[in-house]
């Protein structure tokens, strides 16, 4: 679907908020509020935007067709003991809003967010959470000619279809990954950046520690998708 340009405008209780992070999580995209509260992205129908702020409870909105061609108007919460940190701090300096630092924040919120409710991330795979898109959305790892090349979901599925060792077996039975499941758990992993050195035989125990650590924390984020 191709997509269009959303205008936005977001306020709490009191007044529009400047620095909210806007994500689509579906394009890839992000944008901040500015000074008035407006934001401008692009986006089509069915995206999720996710709107964070450090002193907000965070808001996910599948967008709608109506949506595109007036203004979208976005109500946050205000978070009550982030508040009262500001009041105890009593600081009466104002300080410039730091982007950097806000992305940071809200990176780590998304990230624990995203494993306490899975379902509400994205559209594009089983319960809702597409692992590879969420990582470079948040992370945007830079390539660089130090940077370890990683394993990615093509080499685990080949690995798991010719490997003696690395089989359909090994993945039902031992890592208790289903295989209607098997391409998530892939996407999932690598997402998790694994050296790709670890898919030499050498290194085959090690490739097999991981694999079961990161299967263990995958199963438990389903489980809990599965209770919300």
């Amino acid at each position: 679907m191709v997509s269009q340009q959303i205008n936005g405008k977001v306020y709490d209780s009191e007044t529009t908020v400047k620095g909210i992070a806007v994500y689509n999580l579906s394009e890839f995209s992000k944008a901040f509020t500015d000074d008035y509260g407006n934001f401008t992205l692009k986006a089509s129908v069915n995206d999720t935007i996710s709107f964070h702020s450090t002193f907000h409870n965070k808001k996910i909105v599948i967008l709608k067709e109506e949506d595109f061609g007036r203004v979208m108007v976005i109500e946050l919460q205000k978070t009550i003991n982030a508040l009262k940190e500001i009041l105890i701090s009593n600081n009466s300096n104002h300080k410039p809003f730091n982007e950097d630092k806000a992305e940071k924040t809200i990176k780590e919120e998304i990230t624990k967010d995203s494993k306490a409710n899975p379902h509400l991330y994205g559209t594009s795979s089983n319960y809702g959470l597409d692992f590879v898109r969420l990582y470079k959305l948040l992370f945007k790892p830079e390539k660089s000619k130090n940077q370890p090349e990683v394993i990615n979901a093509k080499n685990l599925d080949s690995l798991f279809q010719h490997d003696d060792f690395f089989n359909k077996k090994l993945l039902n039975e031992d890592l208790k990954i289903p295989e209607s499941l098997s391409q998530q758990f892939f996407d999932y992993t690598e997402a998790q950046a694994i050296d790709k050195k670890l898919l030499t035989p050498s290194n085959k125990l090690l490739l097999l520690d991981q694999l079961y650590t990161f299967s263990t924390s995958y199963l438990k984020i389903l489980e809990e998708a599965r209770k919300n």
